[in-house]
């Protein structure tokens, strides 16, 4: 954990708002085949092209209420002969606003740069992975904003292709790694877990447990933000669990997802940022130190995930010895693994107290009996 955020805040720069080369480009008006969609485009491909990752494009044609539009989801995944998948996901196409230029900064620029922050900032710690079980790969939805008033019909259109797609054949990186097998399964069937992420950045920014299947998932989240709180890592606690899960719900890229019964982590910001779907939700809305914090966490919990090894002993030769020097030390690993084991121990506890206790109440009343 500790290499891990080391390692983070010296690369603290790539989401600078301002400068960052992996937001300040995003951070522009991103309406479907726009230069800043393009550009949008040309970002993702090029930083996990260099990066290792296989990128596909499913590119489709869909009827809107402007019209027949063209979109294009991508798809870039590391080791695509792995068995299973942990997917990141957010939407990087931006809304169509009257009365001027809509950014989307939180919604989902942010999200976006996020995304290569980890893919980068992990990038030496997943090429030195030793599984071929599991990999890491990063959906880059297309459409999810309405066209005109949101509905079934009029959202979300990348992720409901994608899904179909898939639900049905596998992805074409896919195939090109595995070219010696006949016949291939379903790209749904190697998903693990979905992660969505929207609306991030904004300083009032908090996420509860949305999705009841991943609501456990959704706690050791919190476990390990609150171990980078503690070791002094990040400025405060994003993960609310004092909301029951899936008390509210925001319908989002997910939905096609859950509906073919996919676990998906559903990190959108309930409430909504101030600035939602209005002009203002550009640089100006976002908090430097909120997208620190949320990608520190997410840098955490996939290098968890995904039970990277790290050597603390290779990352202290890349360390300076002044970062070590002002730096805690005492955070310890985080092994989404042995969290669930704790969960299951503390369920076991209980059910042994309740047996227990069932047990005296029985004995009590028929020795009042006899």
């Amino acid at each position: 954990l500790s290499h891990v955020a080391n390692t983070a805040h010296k690369q603290r720069g790539w989401l600078d708002i301002k400068s960052g080369e992996l937001l300040s480009p995003v951070l522009v008006p991103r309406q479907i085949g726009s230069p800043g969609y393009q550009a949008a485009q040309d970002l993702i491909v090029t930083t996990l092209s260099q990066l290792g990752y296989a990128i596909s494009w499913d590119n489709f044609t869909t009827s809107t209420p402007i019209g027949d539009v063209k979109m294009a989801n991508i798809i870039a995944t590391k080791n695509p002969s792995a068995a299973k998948r942990l997917i990141l996901s957010a939407h990087y196409e931006s809304k169509i606003v009257p009365g001027g230029e809509f950014i989307g900064a939180t919604d989902s620029a942010v999200p976006v740069a996020m995304m290569l922050d980890i893919a980068k900032g992990l990038a030496t710690l997943i090429d030195q992975q030793s599984s071929t079980d599991i990999s890491l790969q990063m959906v880059f939805f297309d459409g999810e904003e309405a066209f005109e008033q949101w509905t079934l019909a009029d959202s979300i259109y990348g992720s409901r292709h994608l899904a179909e797609f898939w639900e049905r054949s596998p992805d074409s990186a896919t195939v090109a790694a595995l070219s010696d097998v006949k016949e291939h399964r379903p790209e749904l069937e190697r998903v693990d877990l979905m992660v969505l992420m929207d609306l991030i950045g904004a300083s009032n920014n908090m996420f509860t447990a949305l999705q009841v299947p991943t609501a456990e998932l959704f706690m050791q989240l919190s476990e390990l933000e609150n171990r980078l709180l503690g070791a002094g890592y990040i400025s405060r606690n994003y993960m609310n669990t004092k909301i029951p899960p899936g008390a509210g719900g925001v319908d989002d890229d997910h939905r096609p997802f859950v509906q073919r019964n996919i676990p998906v982590l559903h990190l959108i910001s309930t409430p909504f940022p101030q600035v939602w779907h209005s002009l203002a939700d550009n640089a100006d809305a976002l908090n430097a130190t909120v997208i620190a914090d949320m990608s520190l966490i997410m840098r955490s919990f996939v290098a968890s995930y995904l039970q990277l090894n790290i050597d603390e002993g290779d990352s202290g030769k890349a360390e300076s010895e002044s970062t070590q020097a002002d730096s805690p030390t005492s955070a310890p690993t985080i092994d989404i693994a042995a969290l669930s084991d704790t969960v299951f121990i503390g369920r076991l506890l209980v059910a042994l107290l309740v047996v227990a206790s069932t047990y005296m109440l029985v004995t009590m009343f028929w020795n009042r009996r006899a």
